[in-house]
């Protein structure tokens, strides 16, 4: 099992019966069998860019869950309904900071006060080997998907704002983190 499939993990104590999770960018869907052992009636509204990872993502085996698979950007996306979980596992580490900030604001009005966010991504406080690996890492995806940053955003501070940590476990040598926050009922913007 690797890393990154090893973070998602944490958000399993946190979803209840009859929860409609907002899911974006689950990739190949890896972790759906596991929410699926859970046993509980859910809807999911999966979201992704690529039509190659919603169709891996189909082929994951669920019986207790109700998927709506989209194809889209987020960034377009018009969010109506409202959520119970947002599940955002390495979606911020695409776009600058001023992007990301936006992104945050969107998908946060879709959220229900007291809903949980599930938030996985690369710490912000890097040590030295951290630094240059995410430098390596940006430069590989500018290459290979024309990826347009040079650093990761700074989302700890508005989650810390608006949300209070319920969770957060540490993975690959303190390098991931995975956090399970609780909105707060009063939010403070920029």
């Amino acid at each position: 099992m690797n890393r990154q499939h090893l973070a998602h993990f944490t958000i399993l104590d946190f979803i209840k019966e009859n929860d409609r999770i907002l899911w974006i960018g689950g990739g190949a869907g890896k972790f759906i069998p596991e929410i699926d052992n859970l046993n509980k009636n859910i809807i999911i509204d999966y979201i992704d860019f690529s039509p190659k990872m919603i169709e891996l993502a189909k082929k994951q085996s669920c019986s207790n869950l109700k998927i709506n698979y989209i194809v889209a950007d987020i960034l377009d996306y018009p969010l109506v309904e409202k959520y119970d979980v947002i599940m955002t596992t390495f979606l911020f580490d695409h776009f600058s900071q001023n992007i990301a900030e936006n992104l945050f604001y969107k998908i946060n009005n879709s959220l229900k006060n007291n809903g949980i966010w599930f938030y996985v991504d690369f710490i912000q406080n890097q040590s030295k080997w951290q630094k240059n690996i995410t430098k390596l890492m940006i430069l590989f995806f500018k290459l290979i998907i024309g990826l347009d940053i040079s650093n990761l955003p700074k989302m700890n501070s508005i989650f810390n704002k608006n949300y209070e940590i319920k969770t957060r476990k540490l993975f690959f040598r303190k390098y991931i983190e995975s956090v399970v926050y609780r909105k707060k009922t009063k939010l403070f913007f920029k």
